[in-house]
C-alpha cells in the first residue's frame, strides 16, 4: 500500500489546507495510506477545525516538534509532500537529523508564495529557496498559471492537477425568489494581495446605490480586525465575521454574485466554491480562475487592480436578465462539476508514480 504524508504546518481554515484535507480524505477512499503532519503548536486547531473528518482524529494526522519528531514520522513514508515553501525547508531539515531516510520529494504548489513578501526580505529569499531545497523533488500545481510560474522562474517542469471542491457543501440548493440580489465578498484586512481596500471600496458604492438596488454581505473578518488596519466597514453591509468552512458554504447556497478582487489568485477557491453553489463570479483575470471561468460565460474576469474595470464587471453583472443569470449560473455549474477530490486524489497520486 502506498503511504504519503503531506507535510502541513497551518491551523487550518484556509483554502490551501481545505485542498489537502478533502485530497487526503479520497486518497484514503482509495486505499492510499494518505495521512497530514502537522506541527505540534498548530495542531490543537487544525483537529478542531477538520474534526468533521473521523480520521484526523484516528491517525490520519500527526503532530510533531522539530525535524527529529518529523523524520521519525517521514521514516514511514514512501512520498513526502510539501505543501507550503516552510514545509519544503522542514522537510530538508529531516535530512540533517537523520541518515538514510528513503521517502521521495514532492512539491504541491498551492499558490507563489515568493509573491507573498518583500522581495530582499528573509521571508522572500526563503519562499524563493523552496523550489531548491529538495532533491529529485515532483513538483504538481493546479493552474497553469501556477504551473507556468514554477517552471519560469525556478527551472522545474510541474505535473497540471485537478482542483478539488468539497460538492457535498458546495452545492447549489432550491431557493425562494428575492427582491434584490445578494452580493458577497470576502474581506481580509491582513493579506494585501486580497485587497481589502479595494473591495470595501466597492462595497461602498454597491451600498450606495450606484448599481442598483442589492443586499451585501461581508466575511473574512470582524469589526475589530478592520479598525485595527485602520478600516471601515460600509453602511449598509453585513458583516458575519470569521466563518467556518461549513458556514461559508451555507453562505455561498445564498449568494446570487460572488466577489474576488484580489490582485490574482493562484487558483481561486472561493470563486470555485462559489460557482458550484451556483453563484455569478467576478474573479480577477491574473492568475488561476482563467482556467475555469469563461469570461461572459461561466463568469466574469477583470483586471482587478482597475477600479473602472471592475465597476464594468459588476454592472455587467447585475444588468443581467433572469434568463441570462441562469444561463450563466448553469454554465458555472458545469465549469467546476469536474473539481471533484476523487479525480483531484487521482490526479495527484498519477504525478507522484502511484497510479
Amino acid at each position: 500500500m502506498a503511504r504519503v504524508s503531506f507535510v502541513l504546518p497551518v491551523g487550518g481554515g484556509g483554502g490551501g489546507a481545505h485542498s489537502v484535507v478533502q485530497e487526503v480524505d479520497a486518497m484514503r477512499d482509495l486505499g492510499v495510506e494518505a495521512r497530514i503532519l502537522v506541527n505540534q503548536a498548530n495542531a490543537p486547531f487544525f483537529r478542531a477545525a477538520y474534526d468533521r473528518f473521523p480520521w484526523v482524529a484516528e491517525g490520519g494526522m500527526a503532530a510533531f516538534d522539530g525535524a527529529r519528531e518529523l523524520a521519525a514520522l517521514l521514516a514511514e513514508a514512501d512520498v513526502a509532500v510539501a505543501t507550503t515553501n516552510t514545509s519544503a525547508h522542514a522537510i530538508a531539515d529531516t535530512h540533517k537529523t537523520t541518515r538514510g531516510l528513503g521517502f521521495r520529494h514532492a512539491y504541491y504548489v498551492q499558490d507563489y508564495e515568493p509573491l507573498f513578501y518583500r522581495a530582499g526580505s528573509t521571508e522572500h529569499a526563503l519562499a524563493i529557496a523552496s523550489y531548491a531545497v529538495l532533491r529529485d523533488c515532483t513538483h504538481f500545481a493546479k493552474t497553469r498559471w501556477l504551473a507556468g510560474m514554477v517552471e519560469a522562474a525556478h527551472g522545474h517542469a510541474a505535473a497540471l492537477v485537478v482542483p478539488s471542491v468539497d460538492h457535498g457543501i458546495y452545492r447549489p440548493v432550491r431557493r425562494a425568489p428575492a427582491s434584490v440580489r445578494h452580493v458577497v465578498a470576502m474581506v481580509r484586512p491582513a493579506t494585501p494581495r486580497r485587497a481589502p481596500r479595494r473591495t470595501l471600496r466597492m462595497l461602498a458604492r454597491l451600498a450606495a446605490g450606484e448599481f442598483g438596488p442589492v443586499a451585501i454581505t461581508a466575511f473574512g473578518c470582524d469589526a475589530e480586525e478592520l479598525a485595527t488596519h485602520g478600516l471601515a466597514l460600509p453602511e449598509g453591509v453585513t458583516l458575519l465575521g470569521r466563518l467556518k468552512q461549513l458556514e461559508v458554504a451555507e453562505l455561498m447556497r445564498a449568494t446570487d454574485i460572488f466577489l474576488d478582487l484580489s490582485d490574482y489568485q493562484g487558483f481561486g477557491r472561493s470563486a470555485a466554491e462559489a460557482m458550484a453553489c451556483g453563484a455569478v463570479v467576478l474573479a480577477p483575470a491574473l492568475g488561476g480562475a482563467v482556467d475555469f471561468i469563461a469570461d461572459g460565460e461561466s463568469g466574469f474576469l477583470a483586471d482587478t487592480t482597475d477600479d473602472a474595470a471592475v465597476a464594468e464587471a459588476i454592472r455587467r453583472m447585475l444588468s443581467l436578465s433572469e434568463v441570462e443569470q441562469r444561463r450563466m449560473r448553469l454554465a458555472a455549474l458545469e465549469a467546476v462539476s469536474g473539481f471533484t477530490p476523487v479525480r483531484a486524489a487521482i490526479s495527484e497520486l498519477r504525478a507522484l508514480g502511484l497510479g
